[in-house]
């Protein structure tokens, strides 16, 4: 099937995964001064530690004294071991405020994530690229995109400054939703940006995923949307938060992996029935094989994960990000956009070849004439990028189909996977 896997190396993972009596048990390595689930541990490396850590004062949530918070990473940033060519820089935070009650509580949240958001505003090197905060009571087109009854608001710099966002709703007429007034117990809260790293010479999409709960002065402790998020995947890189973590583990629910486990399923079906994506499957596939015992799955997917091809997966993310970075008020400078379409040209130079090599590098170079030309040509610029990264994702999601169905026992569960009820 054209996979190298290490017998050995996946043997001893095996056996860790199956020796561990309880998965959720809290771990910490004192010399990295990380900690997390026992298994989550397993596929962490310690490479790209200081590189995390660089990044959380730009990501995390603003600090504020009735505030405690975990910060950690997350998704394919914390198994390295595993998806050495991670996407994005993924980080999950653990907010925990103080207050008298849920509206005061509910009212410090709104102005933290506002002060939060806007933080990009003054600083260099970062630019946000949504803040999502509440969700919509009913069906609307923001910005051109429509969103359902319960899709997340998605808001700009500018619609946070402003303090409100205009939609149009399906029923008709306009909407103005104000952003001290939306319901946070609802929707997911989420934070996303480009990042230029200048010291590994390239711009990174970065996002943070709070999970928020509040403290009465009498320590009764609630989440915002009725549930504390289980120990998955994150692994937390201040030793100092893990008090906080500790307290807030008795008030996971019992059934809390079990949805985890039901969340992707849904994902991989859709990826594989629905939208077909194998790539992001994948994913998806090694997290629920890894939580569900199915270890021999779980091993093989983690092996697919260092195969030269996965590489291509990284470059859609990248190619994002240097659009966003090409743009004058990102202030970015062009050096390093030129720069990012270099690490891109040379990941497709390592794992192409023939009229497809040549093909997706012409076009890369179409890419950095129009960014050097300093705005003329936009259209073609946005063209041409969507034609680099939507044939990247295409070989990248063949790589994927071909040697996950090559496997008797994935195949035969992607064969039998049906929709979740």
């Amino acid at each position: 099937m054209g996979v190298e896997a290490d017998a050995d190396e996946a043997r001893r993972w095996m056996l860790a995964v199956a020796s561990t009596d309880n998965r959720d048990q809290i771990t910490a390595e004192v010399g990295t001064g990380v900690f997390g689930d026992r298994v989550s541990l397993l596929d962490f490396d310690t490479d790209d530690l200081e590189r995390f850590r660089r990044l959380v004062p730009l990501i995390r949530m603003e600090s504020h004294p009735r505030m405690e918070s975990a910060i950690s990473i997350a998704g394919s940033a914390a198994q390295a071991k595993v998806q050495v060519f991670p996407g994005d820089a993924d980080f999950f935070e653990r907010v925990h405020l103080h207050a008298k009650d849920e509206n005061e509580a509910k009212s410090l949240l709104r102005e933290l994530m506002r002060k939060t958001a806007l933080r990009a505003a003054s600083q260099p090197d970062i630019v946000l690229l949504t803040a999502d905060m509440g969700s919509y009571p009913e069906a609307v087109s923001e910005r051109g995109r429509d969103k359902k009854a319960g899709d997340s608001t998605d808001w700009t710099t500018d619609d946070v400054a402003q303090g409100e966002i205009a939609v149009e709703a399906k029923a008709g007429g306009t909407r103005t939703y104000k952003w001290d007034e939306m319901e946070v117990g609802t929707g997911w809260l989420f934070l996303g940006w480009i990042v230029a790293e200048r010291e590994e010479g390239r711009i990174a999409l970065a996002s943070n995923v709070i999970d928020v709960t509040w403290e009465d002065p009498d320590g009764n402790i609630k989440a915002f949307d009725g549930a504390v998020d289980p120990l998955v995947q994150e692994i937390y890189l201040e030793l100092s938060a893990l008090d906080l973590v500790a307290r807030l583990a008795p008030h996971i629910p019992k059934g809390a992996r079990s949805n985890y486990e039901k969340i992707m399923i849904d994902q991989v079906y859709h990826y594989t029935k629905e939208s077909p994506s194998y790539g992001k499957a994948a994913k998806r596939l090694y997290n629920l094989f890894r939580v569900s015992d199915q270890l021999e799955s779980a091993t093989y997917v983690r092996e697919l994960f260092d195969e030269p091809s996965a590489r291509l997966y990284q470059v859609p993310g990248l190619l994002d990000a240097a659009d966003v970075a090409r743009k004058p008020e990102s202030g970015i400078d062009q050096a390093t956009v030129m720069h990012q379409l270099d690490v891109v040209a040379q990941a497709i130079e390592e794992v192409t070849e023939g009229a497809e090599e040549a093909e997706l590098l012409a076009a890369l170079q179409k890419l950095r004439d129009t960014a050097l030309a300093e705005g003329k040509g936009g259209q073609e610029w946005s063209t041409v990028l969507k034609e680099v990264s939507e044939r990247c994702a295409e070989i990248v999601s063949e790589f994927f189909r071909v040697r996950l169905l090559a496997f008797c026992p994935v195949r035969d569960y992607l064969e039998t996977l049906e929709k979740p009820a």
